[in-house]
């Protein structure tokens, strides 16, 4: 699992944002960036890929920028220099790296930051040559290599060989499109002198392991567009847009603008999902100068508006299970407004605790029960008869004489 924050942002202003999309799209997309903006300015935790996604765009609100730039760099110093508690993932400090390129930071003012992110590698590529996996996980591996590429430092050839797809692993599509993005900007990587910064031997076996790696990309778009699911299509078309496949790339891009209403409205998707439609990936980072952007991005031009009343009535069945699939607790909630996943289980009166991610709260124990990451275990949410659930606690809202199944599961 990779690390998330939850930054919530106006669902209603969302809903009308995604009935208006094919309406107008450029319009709207201009909108999505405002709302996402708006979501810099709240009082929850810094997100980088938020920042990432508003550097990336082509209209800027450079103070608000800034601002939440300096949040960044604060939070991550703090991490860094923490003596007790969890030190931050490899994802994580990868996510800042590229958010601190996005504004062309010099990497001298976070200079703890380059040699935290190549000792988390190498204990991600040990971890990989004892047990078969990363330390965390190919996506977040793969986003250290990309952001340490994008900053310009030369990578060690054992940390790339990492990359290299074997026939027995068997990645999900984000994960694979981050892959392809660190690979490609390890193929095409230069020295000051317009050198290849890595020899042709090296190059070519990149390039073979990024083929097979978008073959199975492109092999795995469906006829509506979609890549896997909505969220892994925005990823897995930065993964097209590196190699040139702006057909496929457009195929996705639509099945994005017909996404769900609210599909996007945690501020992490959104944040995956606004590059892409601005034709825009993380390789972009390493081309950006900062000079004569345009500066008109304004959070007040969106009018606020009031939430609607989601009374309802009727009841959502949990069920709690543990590895061996039996029952361990069970609760009925009624539903006296619009609540989400996470206020059902408060209800419940469960016993239950949540980390905090990139995401959002993440659940870690229900019922006395720890998904444990050594026995890489994690909490499964189902809805009916197998239906997983695409969203967060705090995202999904269940509905009248829904069940859900809290499961414990291997990943």
């Amino acid at each position: 699992m990779q690390p998330r924050k939850l930054l919530l942002i106006s669902c209603m202003q969302i809903l009308l944002l995604a009935l208006n999309l094919q309406a107008n799209p450029e319009e709207t997309i201009r909108s999505l960036n405002v709302h996402l903006l708006r979501s810099t300015i709240s009082a929850l935790p810094a997100n980088p890929s938020v920042h990432i996604a508003l550097r990336l765009s082509p209209e800027h609100s450079l103070q608000d920028e800034r601002k939440y730039l300096h949040k960044l760099k604060t939070d991550l110093q703090g991490k860094l220099s923490r003596s007790s508690g969890l030190p931050p993932s490899t994802g994580l400090v990868a996510l800042y790296l590229l958010a601190f390129r996005a504004s062309c930071l010099s990497l001298s003012t976070v200079e703890k930051a380059v040699p935290y992110l190549k000792k988390e590698l190498r204990a991600e590529r040990n971890h990989l040559n004892n047990g078969h996996v990363p330390l965390t996980n190919y996506y977040q591996y793969s986003l250290g290599v990309l952001a340490l590429c994008v900053n310009n430092v030369r990578i060690d050839h054992g940390i790339l060989s990492g990359l290299t797809p074997h026939r027995h692993h068997h990645h999900h599509i984000d994960t694979n499109a981050m892959m392809v993005l660190a690979l490609k900007c390890v193929h095409d990587s230069k020295m000051p002198n317009n050198a290849w910064m890595y020899s042709n031997h090296r190059r070519t076996n990149v390039l073979l392991a990024m083929n097979k790696l978008i073959q199975q990309i492109q092999n795995h778009q469906a006829e509506n567009g979609t890549i896997g699911n909505i969220y892994s299509t925005a990823v897995a078309l930065q993964a097209l847009l590196a190699v040139r496949d702006e057909a496929r790339w457009l195929k996705g891009k639509r099945a994005l603008i017909e996404a769900p209403k609210r599909a996007f409205d945690n501020p992490m998707a959104l944040s995956q999902l606004l590059p892409v439609l601005y034709r825009k990936t993380y390789l972009d980072i390493g081309q950006m100068d900062c000079n004569d952007e345009h500066d008109g991005l304004n959070t007040t031009k969106l009018s606020a508006t009031t939430e609607p009343n989601f009374t309802l009535t009727g009841f959502v069945h949990l069920t709690v299970k543990n590895i061996s699939k039996a029952d361990i607790c069970k609760a009925k909630v009624p539903l006296r407004r619009r609540m989400s996943l996470l206020e059902v289980l408060n209800e419940a009166n469960l016993d239950f605790e949540t980390k905090e991610t990139l995401w959002g709260p993440f659940l870690t124990s229900v019922c006395h029960l720890r998904a444990q990451d050594a026995e890489r275990t994690y909490w499964q949410l189902i809805s009916g008869e197998n239906t997983q659930l695409k969203k967060g606690i705090k995202d999904y809202h269940p509905h009248g004489k829904e069940h859900i199944l809290l499961q414990l599961s291997h990943f």
